[in-house]
């Protein structure tokens, strides 16, 4: 049975180390127990804030005991069960790397572990509870924490509770560092032979709250946090009244202090005391109620500052190095000249000299060049910014190579590291994990510059290796301590300085007693690189200062209302500052922000200038009327611009001539236009600088125009002179066509048609013409002629047509004459008759052309003017002669033959050629001749007597 239960003992004991110990037993921790939570509860739900510890340093005539006190809250969604607290410490510190995990929250502080108090019985959820603890500095450790030696300890206050439904663990922690120079009651250490060297560099700043603008309007801010920290109690004035109290003038606090002070804050409380407006949440401005506390503030300022060491930062604490490297080294020299400039003027003091202090002490290369040039020659610099070869220095004053010979303090990166505390935020590490360790170290909290306290004194007590190289304490530009927190710092120097461990220095006094060395190069840390302000601000930022600058070039020179251009002009270009202060770094897209902001005021202020656009369209009655426009001015200065309006296919305009408007003022501009059509089109109007910058958008117009255009105006012109062409067209055919009266007169012995529609095209049965009825006389005919020279019968067969294809009046033969006492036919001259078509059957004359086939006459309407003035008679039958039958008013209902008509044998000049013909008028009715036909002349012509004129 033995054996048997050995082995079943074996058994679980196997199973159990596999399968890890149960939960309920190895996983609660005791009460003397900080180990980590072992339950998925666990994870830092409490939140623990200290307001108060108390000695700050531990000396041998200070207090027994250390006290702390502040809140605890419950952040989580559950209740915390059975809360308590103790406040345990490590070992003494003694290297400068055990200095930064105690820093870093590394630093083992399980060395004295007292017994937990009593904290409170249970939080819900939100709920909060005082915490005050009291332990003893020396005694036993269970009790208090038991300090046997002097040194820099790490202290941890830790908070462990239960969660419901998990166990114990450890639910908030907070570290810092303790001093100790003495123990309580015991005896104070030697003094130090030689003290070190300290120099403390007090910076009074704050992020940038101030919108630019122009007088008169009124100081303008993005919020109202100012006029608080200005208040009593605020942060700001915490700053300055403990500057007062604990190192005032005269005091060896005070000699070791230098002033570092943004001229921007200074110069917004300045204004602020004159009255302002800030925008709140709808962002709408609204009046502010803090300009007394600024008034106040502004006054302490000035008296402390009297009388002591004052640096003039970088206005606005610009990052020097971010606007080198994109492109604004003219902003860079003016934010590190014109800072000198306002601190002198506002705080009636002068800053030291030559001196400046970059952003986080960092500068590249080309920034450390245009410092030099900038009237530098003293730089500020952390002694990580300065490359050292093989030894490191922390402190000292060392020689800076570049273009110009420079001079850098270093500071202690250490004691910088201790102010800013660590570069993020304590992470909870998860389920089932103890909760993260925080620290005070820069927070605007009370024991915010523990940390910095602490090591300070670890350098004080610790051998220079440099000699007799100052120390120098330099916090962030951004500082964000309190009142409390100053106070305590400033009181901690007075104390290291009255123990003999520090010797109060004046910055100025320490770049003045720079030693000869060698010249070393600067360096552009890493750490620097990541929180630089973004390329992408400085390019937004840098295209806003172009635009000031071509504003500026418009503005007149004269002072109407009592403003010069550089009371405008300056306030805006350092305002352009503000988005790349140092505050923003690390926080890209809060600069972002601030740099768009900065863009869309200079936007703003360039589009006051402007035409405005009026609530109606413009109407334009005529084609060259003048178009009115209004130009707006917004800037307090006299400008000349140019206004350029955009040509449509509507409207074209002349070249305008720059105009000059008065400050706040409107100008009426008429402007030469010239209309091409009518209705209603929409144009851009915009103001121009004399540089050709665009002031603002466009402007759009709506034009109303009623006149006619110049393309509507050619058209009607030259439909008009259309119509004329044609009228007087229709005029002149008429002329051509229509035989005058005395023609009328002439014609009443038409020749009958004869129809040659069952003729052969070669023959065409001519009648035999027949007088007018009151008037027949008889001739002879006249006697046969000679055949004229074929040039000239061929000019006169050849018909005459008009363009429209109709028949034009034929011209006589030349040589030809009428017969004594006979006038010619009005109408054109025929062919002869071929031999078969007389009516007596005489011979055709040998060598004449047969006459061509017959043309039908075309119908034509009763409105035609020829058929109503021309009679057309048909021959009633080809035996002889008969009365014709004139057709007057009314068109032939079918074709008929054309009327051949004999024509009065042409006289001859007896040199064989004919005479010139003499021309005369042809009926419209006549048909033309065919090409090449003939006509025999003379007293034997078979076509019959020749006709008698008719009486006149």
């Amino acid at each position: 049975m033995k054996a048997v239960a050995t082995m079943v003992a074996i058994t679980v004991i196997v199973l159990t180390g596999l399968l890890g110990p149960a939960p309920t037993a190895a996983g609660q921790p005791g009460p003397a127990q900080a180990g980590p939570a072992q339950t998925p509860e666990a994870g830092g739900p409490l939140k623990l804030e200290l307001t108060d510890m108390a000695p700050r340093i531990v000396t041998s005539d200070g207090p027994a005991t250390l006290t702390v006190a502040g809140t605890v809250t419950n952040v989580g969604p559950t209740r915390v069960n059975d809360l308590v607290v103790r406040v345990q410490r490590g070992l003494p510190i003694a290297t400068e790397g055990g200095i930064r995990d105690g820093l870093d929250g590394n630093a083992p502080t399980d060395a004295v572990q007292p017994q937990f108090q009593p904290l409170a019985s249970s939080l819900g959820p939100g709920e909060q509870a005082p915490l005050r603890l009291t332990v003893p500095l020396q005694g036993l450790q269970e009790q208090g924490l038991a300090l046997s030696e002097t040194g820099v300890y790490e202290l941890l206050v830790n908070v462990n509770g239960v969660p419901e439904g998990g166990l114990r663990a450890r639910l908030a922690a907070m570290r810092m560092l303790l001093p100790v120079l003495s123990l309580p009651q015991g005896r104070d250490p030697a003094r130090q032979a030689t003290p070190r060297p300290f120099a403390l560099l007090y910076p009074i700043t704050e992020r940038p709250h101030r919108v630019s603008t122009v007088p008169p309007e009124q100081t303008l801010l993005t919020d109202d946090e100012l006029a608080t920290s200005f208040a009593t109690g605020g942060r700001l004035d915490g700053v300055v009244s403990a500057l007062a109290e604990q190192a005032p003038v005269g005091s060896q606090a005070r000699a070791a202090t230098c002033l570092a002070v943004d001229p921007d804050l200074v110069e917004t409380a300045s204004q602020m005391s004159a009255g302002y407006r800030f925008l709140n949440a709808d962002r709408t401005p609204v009046q502010g109620a803090g300009a007394e506390a600024a008034r106040l503030w502004l006054e302490r300022l000035r008296a402390v500052a009297q009388g002591g060491c004052v640096i003039a930062l970088p206005y606005a604490d610009a990052d020097l190095v971010a606007l080198t490297r994109g492109g604004m080294a003219d902003q860079a020299t003016l934010a590190i000249k014109e800072a000198r400039t306002l601190l002198t003027e506002l705080l009636a003091v002068r800053p030291v000299p030559d001196l400046i202090w970059p952003a986080d002490g960092v500068l590249d290369g080309p920034t450390f060049d245009l410092t030099g040039a900038a009237d530098g020659g003293k730089l500020v610099l952390t002694a990580d910014a300065v490359e050292q070869g093989r030894t490191k220095r922390s402190t000292g004053v060392v020689p800076v190579a570049g273009r110009s010979p420079q001079v850098a303090v270093l500071t202690d990166p250490l004691m910088e590291r201790a102010v800013r505390g660590p570069r993020a935020a304590p992470v909870d590490t998860g389920i089932g994990s103890a909760a993260p360790t925080s620290t005070p170290a820069g927070t605007p909290t009370a024991l915010s510059t523990q940390d910095v306290i602490g090591v300070l004194a670890f350098r004080a007590g610790a051998a220079d290796p440099a000699g007799e190289a100052p120390l120098v304490l330099a916090p962030p530009h951004q500082w964000t301590v309190d009142g409390t927190g100053a106070r305590a710092l400033l009181t901690a120097v007075d104390q290291y300085i009255g123990s003999g461990m520090l010797a109060p220095r004046n910055i100025g006094t320490v770049l003045a007693d720079a030693p000869p060395g060698t010249a070393r190069p600067v360096a552009y840390p890493l750490s620097a690189q990541s929180d630089e302000i973004p390329g992408d601000v400085v390019q937004r930022l840098r295209s806003a200062a172009a635009d000031l600058v071509d504003l500026r070039s418009a503005v007149e020179p004269e002072p109407s209302i009592g403003i010069g251009p550089d009371a405008v002009f300056d306030p805006l270009r350092r305002g352009l500052m503000r988005p790349v202060s140092a505050a923003w770094r690390g926080q890209a897209d809060l600069a972002r922000r601030a740099a768009e902001a900065a863009f869309t005021r200079v936007s703003d202020l360039r589009a006051t200038i402007r035409v405005v656009e009026p609530p109606s369209p413009y109407s334009l009655g005529t084609a060259d009327a003048p178009l009115p426009l209004t130009v707006a001015n917004g800037l307090p200065l006299a400008v000349r611009v140019r206004i350029e309006i955009a040509s449509t296919s509507g409207l074209k305009v002349a070249p305008i001539e720059e105009q000059h408007i008065n400050p706040f003022g409107r100008r009426q501009v008429s402007v030469n236009a010239q209309v091409t059509r009518s209705g209603q089109f929409t144009v851009d109007a915009a103001v121009r600088t004399p540089d050709g910058g665009l002031l603002g958008p466009p402007s759009r117009l709506r034009v109303l125009s009623t006149a006619y255009g110049t393309i509507t105006v050619w058209l009607t012109a030259s439909a008009g002179v259309l119509l004329v062409v044609l009228a007087a067209r229709r005029i002149l055919r008429r002329i051509r066509g229509e035989p005058g009266r005395r023609q009328l007169r002439d014609a009443k012995d038409p020749l009958p048609e004869v129809s040659t529609a069952d003729q052969p095209t070669d023959a065409v049965p001519v009648p035999t013409p027949v007088a007018p009825l009151d008037h027949q006389p008889t001739a002879e005919p006249d006697p046969p002629a000679q055949d004229p020279p074929a040039q000239d019968r061929e000019d006169q067969d050849k018909p005459a047509q008009d363009k429209e294809g109709q028949d034009k009046p034929a011209q006589d033969k030349e040589g030809q004459e009428p017969p004594a006492g006979v006038r010619p036919s009005p109408g054109p001259r025929r062919p002869a008759p071929t031999p078969q078509d007389r009516p007596d059957g005489s011979p055709r004359p040998a060598g004449k052309d047969p006459l061509p086939a017959a043309v039908k006459v075309p119908q034509v309407s009763l409105a035609s003017p020829v058929h109503q003035a021309s009679p057309i008679h048909q021959a009633s039958s080809t035996d002889g002669p008969s009365t014709p039958e004139p057709l007057v008013g009314k068109a032939p209902a079918v074709p008929v033959a054309p009327v051949l008509r004999p024509t009065p044998t042409p006289r001859t000049n007896g040199a064989g050629r004919r005479p010139t013909p003499v021309p005369r008028e042809r009926a419209a009715t006549d048909p033309l001749p065919a090409a090449g036909s003939n006509r025999p002349d003379g007293p034997d012509s078979p076509s019959g007597p020749p006709r008698s004129e008719p009486p006149s």
